[in-house]
């Protein structure tokens, strides 16, 4: 989990007060942070783009941009040196990657300041209008949300803090800026209207940031700057890119990619204009809320962007209040702490709440940051990190009992075993997949015998997976240009559909499934690993002829075993060619136990 670094001196100058490390490191723990340490940070900037990056002091200073690539044989110069807390980024609570959001929560939980922190958003005054064609599939990225900051004149330490938690969001929220990523641009160097729209990868030219000397077209973006490199991958399947671009015809910035060097924010600058884009709307509106209201904390004010859609116009930001119910009684036997109403209203407050209604229900107001709250229990963790749960005073429990591997746990462990020690490696991959993936590709017909999901997130995650073939190849593909021949398996639960006692109409099954991928895989190989699996585990089976269509006819079998049929043979071609692979395959699943049925 990635670690951020908090200037101490910054957290106190906010907070209004000075504060120890020691108190620092204690409180943050009782908030639920995960406190690394303190430490010496010794800051660089890029003699070239001005990036600035952030070393340990037992760290040796970098000698090559991340940002822009320059390189030289000297280590940058330092700009800077402070003391920091260091902290792993809590994904659940993103409006706590930097010191204005951080500094907010201590303010309630030191009692400097209780109660909603609200925003007072100014009237928009600019447009931005979305073109339909980021809709499409072949230029698919159709969420934007923008805001306005007006705030005092940028210094070095500002652009700092703004720069790490605009890259602590990208990580936290939009799973390395796949799913959001953020543009911030000097807006008295842009003419609005700003318009949101897919251009061809040989369209247009414009300067990368950290390059002021050559005009790029997208496609080169891509192709030579080391962030377009870096990120090229999200847009591999584009036929066109989306793009940023004021009035004037001035690009603004490359989403998800990188920013242009004329709108670059610099120190001295005074009006920022943020955009998010991304995959999911969702996404989208949390990275922006909680970047404007961090800014909020550190000065600035915000001013409403108006989003003009065909024939649909919305502002952003959204930072209305919501509100959820919660049950005191219910908290109470939740903790298990019998506070009176005063101190429930008190400790809520303490969290930044606002408080409404009688005993026992209750309206809680919540800013629209808190991204984390789904739930009432939500706001009863938040009244146990208030109360203080190093306070809670522990006490045995009445019944006592004792713990035992559940059966599928333990043949699971041998079979691990056994596969290490045949050189296999490990691999993990998700239930959720795709028919595509999982049926097409395999030559196999989606039939009623597996799980769909009816609102997906991502529609990379419609299905649940019925075998555990799809997570093995997905590895090869990636894989695929490291030295051959390469051996994995997965130990895991499949979900099958046909289960009329089960209330979801599914049975689980836990299953073990081995792949060989080289220029030598066989159905002799796969068979020799499944004999010595089986003799391993002290099963027994026979051998007979199977049909299967992901495999080549005459050179696939099944194995009647107690726990049901082993399947095992050489990959097809054709379904070789479907994921891009090159080398033979052979593959081996095999059922370890019914789960739940």
């Amino acid at each position: 989990m990635p670690v951020i670094g908090i200037s101490v001196k910054q957290l106190s100058d906010l907070l209004g007060q000075s504060i120890t490390s020691e108190k620092l490191s204690d409180t943050l723990e009782y908030l639920g942070c995960d406190v690394d340490g303190m430490g010496k940070t010794i800051v660089y900037r890029c003699p070239n783009c001005g990036f600035f990056m952030e070393k340990q002091e037992h760290e040796e200073g970098p000698k090559r941009c991340t940002q822009c690539g320059h390189e030289q044989e000297e280590i940058f110069a330092s700009v800077d040196e402070e003391e920091t807390i260091r902290l792993d980024l809590l994904p659940a609570r993103p409006d706590l990657f930097d010191a204005g959001g951080l500094s907010r929560t201590l303010k309630g939980y030191l009692g400097i300041e209780k109660g909603l922190a609200e925003f007072d958003l100014a009237p928009a005054q600019v447009d931005v209008f979305v073109s339909d064609e980021l809709q499409r599939e072949e230029s698919y990225r159709p969420y934007i949300a923008c805001a306005i900051v007006r705030i005092a004149a940028v210094d070095a330490k500002l652009l700092r803090t703004i720069m790490k938690l605009q890259e602590n969001l990208h990580w936290g929220i939009g799973r390395d800026r796949k799913l959001a990523s953020i543009g911030i641009y000097d807006l008295d160097t842009i003419k609005g209207p700003i318009y949101y729209k897919a251009v061809a990868p040989e369209e247009l030219e414009f300067y990368p940031l950290g390059n002021a000397e050559e005009k790029m077209t997208p496609k080169q973006v891509l192709d030579k700057h080391p962030k377009g490199k870096a990120y090229a991958h999200l847009l591999e399947n584009s036929k066109k890119y989306p793009l940023l671009i004021d009035s004037s015809g001035q690009v603004l910035s490359m989403p998800p990619i990188i920013n242009s060097e004329e709108t670059r924010v610099r120190e001295g600058s005074t009006n920022l204009f943020i955009d998010v884009t991304g995959l999911t709307q969702t996404d989208v509106h949390k990275s922006l809320n909680t970047l404007v209201s961090s800014l909020v904390e550190l000065g600035g004010s915000v001013e409403l962007v108006n989003l003009v859609h065909g024939e649909t116009k919305t502002t952003t930001p959204d930072l209305a209040l919501r509100k959820i119910r919660i049950n005191a009684e219910r908290a109470r036997r939740w903790l298990g702490i019998n506070f009176t109403i005063p101190e429930f209203k008190e400790l809520l407050e303490k969290m930044r709440f606002r408080v409404d209604g009688r005993f026992p229900n209750y309206e809680i107001y919540y800013p629209g940051f808190r991204t984390d709250i789904k739930h009432e229990v939500d706001i009863f963790e938040d009244l146990g990190i208030a109360y203080g749960y190093h306070n809670i005073q522990p006490k045995m429990v009445e019944t006592l009992t004792v713990a035992q591997a559940r059966p599928e746990e333990l043949i699971s462990e041998k079979a691990r075993q056994i596969m290490l020690g045949l050189g296999y490696n490990e691999i993990m991959s998700l239930m959720l997949t795709t028919e595509a993936n999982h049926f097409t590709k395999f030559q196999l017909t989606p039939g009623e015998d597996h799980a769909i999901i009816e609102n997906p997130k991502l529609v990379e995650h419609n299905i649940v997976r019925c075998h555990l073939m799809t997570g093995l190849f997905e590895s090869f593909v990636k894989n695929k240009r490291k030295p051959m021949p390469q051996k994995y398996f997965e130990l895991g639960n499949v979900v099958h559909v046909g289960n009329e006692k089960h209330d979801t109409n599914t049975w689980e099954e836990r299953r073990l499934c081995l792949a060989i991928i080289g220029p030598r895989a066989s159905y002799a190989e796969i068979r020799s690993y499944v004999d010595g699996i089986l003799s391993e585990l002290g099963w027994t089976g026979t051998y007979s002829r199977s049909s299967h269509p992901s495999f080549i006819e005459g050179r696939c079998a099944e194995v009647e075993i107690a726990t049901g049929k082993i399947v095992l043979g050489e990959i097809h071609p054709q379904v070789i060619v479907n994921f891009g692979l090159g080398n033979p395959i052979a593959v081996a699943e095999i059922p370890l136990a019914v789960l739940f049925k």
